[in-house]
C-alpha cells in the first residue's frame, strides 16, 4: 500500500503562493511536480467548520461543527470538540481499515481519540498534558519544547514575543515530525501549520510593504516552512505521495463588523438585562441574534426574509456594501444535524471581518487584527497525479480524494474525488 504525507499550511492563501514562488525555491521545485489549483472552502470560512469538513468530507449538517462557538439547549455559549462529530473523521476511518495513521496539531482532534497511530492535538486544546495519544509520548514533547500553539492574546500586547513563539511552534514541529519518522511506522501522516493563519491575522500588512517593521519577518517564516519542505521531500519514502493544502485564503481586513450591534440599531435584538454575557436572557421582543462569524439565529422566523434584505442594505462608512451573500440553512447545509445550524448564514464582501461581541457598542470597528479568512482562495497540491479540475476542487473533496490515493474507499457520497 502507498503511504501518503499531507502537510496543511493554514490560511495560506493559493495567490500568495503563487505570486511568491520565485523567493520559496523549494516549494517552486515541488509545484513543477505536480498539480497546483485554488480550491474554495467551507461555509462559514472558519478553521474549525474548515478542518470537520476536510476530516469527514461531508457538510456541517452531517459532521455537527458550526463554529468555533456554539450554544447549549440554554443558549449559553460552548466550545464544540471532536467529541461533538456526528460524522467518521479520516482518523476513524483509517482505523478500522487497518491502517496506522499520524495527526499532528489539527484543530478538531481535541480530545485525542484512541486511534491505530498517534494524535497530537491541535487549536482549541490548552493543555499539552491532555492532547497526546498515546501519552507515553508526552516526555518526548515536553523534551522537544513542543507548544500546541503561539498565544493569540500576546500579540495584543507584545507583537515581538508573538512573532518568537510563532517561530518556536514551527520549529518544535519540525523536531517531532523527524523524531517521529524514526520510531513511528505509518501509512498516512498529517502535519498541520497554524503558525502561518496566525502570522496572516495579524501581521497581513507586513506582507507587501517593504518598509513595514516586520516585512522580513513575515516571509522568514515563509522560507523557514520552505526549508522544511525541502527537508521534508528528501526524507519521504520512495513510495510516499505528497499533498500539500490551506483551508482558506486571506486577505485585508478593512472593518470589524459587529453583528449584535446592528441587531440592536435595527430592532431585532434586546437583552433582559444591560451586561449579557450569552444569550440565555433575551428580551421577549428580540426576534434575531448572531455567533461569529456571520451566523444568524431567529427566535422568530416571520423575520427571515426583512431580516435578509435588510443585511444587503448594509453599508459601511463609505458606502461600500458589506454583505455578499445570506444562505438559509437549508440552501447550503443538507443531513440530520440541520436543525442545529444557524438560521441564516452570511457572507460578507472582502475586507470586512464579522463579529458578534455582545458588548459592542459600535457597528463599524478596527481592533489588533489585520487579515481575515476569504472563502474562494484555498490551495490544493498534489505531487504525482493530476487533479480532476472540471470543476473547482472544494475543501469537501479532500477525504475521498486522500482515501482514493490510500487505495481505500471513500468515506463519504458528499465530496467528491479529485483524482
Amino acid at each position: 500500500m502507498p503511504k501518503l504525507f499531507v502537510l496543511s499550511l493554514d490560511g495560506t492563501p493559493y495567490t500568495l503562493l503563487r505570486d511568491a514562488v520565485d523567493r520559496l525555491p523549494q516549494l517552486k521545485k515541488l509545484f513543477a511536480q505536480g498539480s497546483f489549483v485554488q480550491m474554495d472552502s467551507v461555509i462559514p470560512t472558519i478553521s474549525s467548520v474548515a478542518w470537520a469538513t476536510f476530516a469527514t468530507g461531508v457538510n456541517p449538517a452531517q459532521h455537527n461543527i458550526f463554529g468555533f462557538i456554539d450554544l447549549d439547549d440554554a443558549r449559553r455559549f460552548r466550545i464544540p470538540t471532536a467529541t461533538d462529530l456526528a460524522a467518521k473523521p479520516l482518523w476513524q476511518h483509517f482505523t478500522e481499515l487497518g491502517l496506522r495513521s499520524i495527526w499532528v496539531n489539527l484543530p478538531i482532534t481535541y480530545p485525542p481519540q484512541p486511534i491505530n497511530g498517534v494524535m497530537i492535538s491541535g487549536f482549541l486544546c490548552t493543555r499539552l498534558e491532555e492532547g497526546v495519544f498515546p501519552r507515553s509520548l508526552l516526555p518526548t514533547l515536553q523534551r522537544l519544547n513542543y507548544i500546541i500553539d503561539a498565544d493569540p492574546t500576546l500579540a495584543q500586547t507584545d507583537l515581538d514575543g508573538f512573532l518568537a513563539e510563532l517561530f518556536r511552534a514551527l520549529e518544535g514541529r519540525r523536531q517531532l515530525t523527524w523524531h517521529l519518522f524514526e520510531t513511528e511506522p505509518w501509512d498516512f501522516f498529517l502535519l498541520h501549520i497554524m503558525e502561518t493563519d496566525r502570522l496572516h491575522h495579524f501581521f497581513w500588512e507586513a506582507k507587501e510593504n517593504p518598509h513595514h517593521r516586520y516585512h522580513r519577518d513575515f516571509w522568514r517564516l515563509y522560507h523557514e516552512i520552505d526549508s522544511f519542505i525541502g527537508e521534508l521531500v528528501a526524507r519521504l519514502p520512495s513510495d510516499c505521495e505528497l499533498v500539500v493544502l490551506s483551508d482558506h485564503g486571506f486577505c485585508q481586513i478593512e472593518y470589524e463588523v459587529e453583528l449584535n450591534a446592528f441587531l440592536r440599531e435595527r430592532g431585532f435584538l434586546r437583552f433582559a438585562n444591560g451586561a449579557p454575557t450569552d444569550f440565555s436572557q433575551l428580551h421577549s421582543s428580540t426576534t434575531a441574534f448572531a455567533l461569529i462569524p456571520g451566523r444568524l439565529y431567529l427566535t422568530d422566523s416571520s423575520v427571515r426574509d426583512e431580516l435578509t434584505q435588510t443585511l444587503y442594505k448594509l453599508t459601511d462608512p463609505q458606502g461600500r456594501p458589506v454583505i455578499a451573500q445570506v444562505f438559509p440553512r437549508e440552501q447550503i447545509y443538507s443531513g440530520a444535524q440541520l436543525a442545529r445550524a444557524a438560521d441564516l448564514i452570511t457572507v460578507p464582501h472582502n475586507g470586512f471581518d464579522l463579529k458578534a461581541r455582545l458588548s459592542a457598542q459600535k457597528l463599524f470597528t478596527k481592533t489588533h487584527l489585520q487579515g481575515m479568512h476569504t472563502f474562494d482562495d484555498a490551495f490544493l497540491f498534489v505531487r504525482h497525479h493530476k487533479l480532476d479540475t472540471s470543476s473547482k476542487p472544494s475543501l469537501i473533496d479532500l477525504a475521498p480524494t486522500l482515501a482514493t490515493l490510500l487505495g481505500l474507499p471513500s468515506p463519504t457520497t458528499e465530496g467528491r474525488s479529485l483524482l
